[in-house]
């Protein structure tokens, strides 16, 4: 894929803290900064997962993706809301996790992760302090997806574009999030264009707020043929969440 800029690199090696990324452009000046976590605050995870089991209650299978996945903590993150919050989460799984860099993909496959003291948190929340029923912990700040988790998730070397590919057009779960002001404008265009092509009435595309924030891609999509879905309570405070899911036009 096209990212229409010089360099993308990791400004953390193992042990993963978070995974950090910097993008460079020419002249080697940082134009964007990113980076991913477990249960990253962009998504009110127990609210969406409900929410998933409302709108696919009708599905028999639906095919989940996460697509960019990074250090897999995204898709770890998933398997852990849905098997705390749904009793019929297994039509969910596997969960298809991919991303282009090699290195990080066998990291994702390894599963060890030093958690910061908001990931902490965040994961005791969202396990209902059951941390250790999806986790091993090796001290008190390494942690590692339990092989009943890790099974749920199958993680390939692929980029957004070849990915979309090989999606299958049906219910699908779409999680591609927090990557997109990486693209180039052209590519950004052809990955709505084949999500478009993918996606039936019942399906969801789930973005992140640094696409948001980063090019407002809410807008993009909006005028290319999807509208917004509000999958949260009213009261929940911060607006920015409530333009992360998506569905095509009906």
């Amino acid at each position: 894929m096209n990212l229409n800029l010089s360099t993308i690199k990791y400004a953390q090696k193992l042990p993963f803290c978070a995974n950090d990324r910097e993008v460079l452009d020419s002249d080697n000046k940082v134009v964007h900064r990113n980076s991913t976590k477990f249960f990253r605050d962009d998504i009110i995870w127990d609210d969406f997962t409900l929410f998933l089991d409302e709108n696919f209650k009708d599905s028999k299978k639906v095919n989940s993706y996460c697509i960019a996945c990074s250090d897999g903590s995204e898709p770890y993150s998933l398997a852990i809301a849905l098997k705390t919050n749904l009793k019929n989460a297994d039509k969910f799984f596997p969960i298809n996790a991919s991303d282009y860099d090699e290195y990080i993909v066998n990291e994702a496959k390894n599963g060890v992760y030093t958690t910061t003291y908001d990931e902490k948190n965040a994961i005791r929340r969202f396990t209902r302090d059951n941390k250790h029923k999806y986790f091993d912990c090796d001290g008190p700040d390494i942690i590692k997806p339990k092989d009943s988790i890790k099974k749920e998730v199958n993680f390939t070397i692929n980029d957004a574009l070849s990915e979309i590919d090989n999606i299958p057009y049906g219910d699908n779960l779409i999680m591609c999030r927090n990557f997109w002001p990486y693209l180039s404008s052209d590519d950004k265009n052809k990955l709505i264009e084949k999500l478009k092509e993918k996606m039936n009435h019942n399906s969801l595309l789930v973005i992140g707020s640094f696409d948001q924030g980063g090019i407002m891609l809410d807008r993009l999509l909006d005028v290319s043929g999807f509208e917004n879905v509000e999958y949260t309570r009213n009261d929940r405070g911060s607006e920015m969440v409530h333009y992360n899911v998506w569905k095509k036009h009906s």
